[in-house]
């Protein structure tokens, strides 16, 4: 059955004032957390000392943080620094730190339960704690898309000081997404050699090729 003009008229007037309400709690809100904001501002980072320092959210910045996970999960989930989708991932602050020429770049949430010596590999006992982008990728089978987000420190290339700074990159974040990708120590292991037996077959491959 159509609407009559007035039913149509007051279905509009209703749509308005709720929009109206809505927006007026908005600026509100807003307004609330702006004052909230003030009153107990966050140190930044150098008045820290270099270390992002980790304060109980108040009310407002929960309902900040819930809006976003809301918005996040509407848009197909939002991306975390680890690069992975939304859902319960941890979120991270990328901290940047130079001291004597040598910057560093690392993640707030980075977790050193591997370091122990009895979870490490034999060869892990005295190696040392930074690997350039090859030893990663080989020893560890993790790829470029995850070292891009990893922690990292830049020093002179060794071979050439007027080359670009070469990144170095933290073992123990690099054994522990390796960890987590494979499925512990073991299967990391398992990994590393079926990767180690593979190249092997190429080599030999190529060889019989050569004098075949």
């Amino acid at each position: 059955m159509a609407l009559t003009e007035e039913q149509r008229k007051r279905m509009e007037t209703n749509r308005k004032r709720a929009l109206e309400i809505k927006r007026q709690k908005q600026i509100e809100k807003e307004t609330n957390e702006n004052k909230s904001m003030v009153a107990s501002p966050t140190p930044s980072v150098f008045e820290a000392g270099g270390f992002v320092v980790g304060t109980k959210p108040s009310p407002p910045e929960e309902q900040n943080k819930k809006r976003r996970m809301e918005e996040g999960s509407e848009n197909g989930g939002g991306m975390s620094v680890g690069g992975g989708g939304g859902g319960g991932k941890k979120e991270c602050t990328m901290v940047a730190t130079t001291v004597g020429g040598t910057t560093t770049n690392k993640t707030s949430n980075d977790n050193n339960s591997d370091d122990d010596e009895s979870s490490l590999e034999d060869f892990e006992l005295t190696a040392p704690p930074h690997i350039t982008k090859t030893e990663a990728q080989r020893t560890y089978c993790i790829p470029l898309g995850t070292l891009a987000v990893c922690s990292f420190i830049e020093k002179d290339n060794p071979q050439n000081k007027g080359w670009s700074k070469m990144k170095l990159y933290s073992r123990a974040e690099v054994r522990r997404r390796a960890r987590k990708r494979f499925g512990g120590k073991g299967g990391l292991r398992e990994e590393r050699e079926r990767r180690r037996k593979k190249r092997f077959e190429k080599d030999l491959k190529e060889v019989e090729n050569v004098f075949g």
